[in-house]
């Protein structure tokens, strides 16, 4: 049972991105498990091409221990030959196309974007 006076953790958001090759694929997948496993279950790759991964994850852990989880100490010869991978929290302010994966993501679990400041010209 949910105790009704304990506050309820703080979720940040973040975008993590993989390098990924194909000699690194069998790690980035192993990568992506352990995120999903030991950080975020629900955390699903937004893209995955040739060059890499792009996972939303939402977590109360800090980016460095994502990071960790990620790539397991226990485990670190299996990701010896993982290339990169970078860790950003998401913020208030953001873009995306209008319908696509990434906006409904963003909406969901951020809020709406800031809108624009530009003041449109008058037409002549």
């Amino acid at each position: 049972m949910n105790d009704p006076f304990k506050d309820p953790v703080e979720l940040r958001h973040y975008l993590v991105i993989m390098s990924a090759s194909k000699e690194s694929a069998s790690t980035v997948q192993k990568a992506l498990r352990n995120l999903q496993e030991k950080v975020d279950n629900r955390a699903a790759p937004l893209w995955i091409d040739s060059r890499g991964v792009g996972v939303f994850v939402a977590s109360d852990f800090p980016a460095c221990d994502i990071y960790t989880c990620m790539f397991d100490a226990a485990a670190k010869t299996d990701f010896e030959d993982a290339k990169d991978a970078l860790i950003v929290e998401l913020g208030k302010d953001w873009h995306a196309k209008k319908d696509g994966k990434p906006a409904n993501w963003l909406t969901t679990h951020l809020e709406a974007p800031m809108p624009s400041q530009r003041v449109a010209k008058p037409r002549r």
